[in-house]
């Protein structure tokens, strides 16, 4: 083989290389798993629910997230004099891209789920059973808020704060 030859395959088989793990590298998936992670476990909270007709009501919360990898569960229970809320969700993430179905047990309603997850949030558009929303999670180490906002049912918003068990 000539040196000119050896050179051009010496130079091709680097390139591969490079190409190979500036793909691993830059894979936007390494942040996903970090943020599924930090939720992963069982947290406890409070929260308020506000309705169309202006009134509001506080509520005692606790919430699990399961999941590994690329898939991510939900359920969400919260307890007030007039609502319980009782919320449950299977997600997928790919890439920062985050997709799947919800389901309110107490109401009935379900729907599908998708939205984008960052390093630190996940924000979702809800829709099904009869409303639209959208659905925000802003994340920490030991604690984590979600915003909910309805609408075409009763409740327009529904904000829980939660810190580790």
């Amino acid at each position: 083989m000539t040196p000119d030859r050896r050179s051009a395959r010496s130079f091709a088989l680097a390139l591969i290389v490079l190409v190979v793990l500036g793909a691993a590298i830059s894979e936007p998936v390494l942040a996903v798993p970090n943020a599924v992670r930090l939720l992963i476990g069982s947290w406890g909270g409070s929260g308020r629910l506000y309705y169309t007709n202006g009134t509001s009501e506080g509520i005692r919360c606790r919430a699990y997230y399961t999941g590994r990898g690329h898939e991510l569960g939900l359920a969400i229970l919260c307890r007030s004099e007039k609502n319980p809320i009782h919320i449950r969700s299977k997600l997928r993430v790919s890439g920062n891209r985050v997709y799947g179905r919800w389901e309110e047990r107490t109401f009935n309603a379900h729907g599908t789920a998708e939205g984008a997850l960052g390093a630190h949030n996940m924000r979702l558009s809800i829709s099904g059973g009869g409303l639209t929303g959208k659905m925000t999670v802003s994340i920490r180490r030991s604690s984590h808020r979600v915003t909910i906002l309805t609408q075409g049912i009763a409740m327009s918003r529904a904000t829980m704060d939660f810190t580790r068990r």
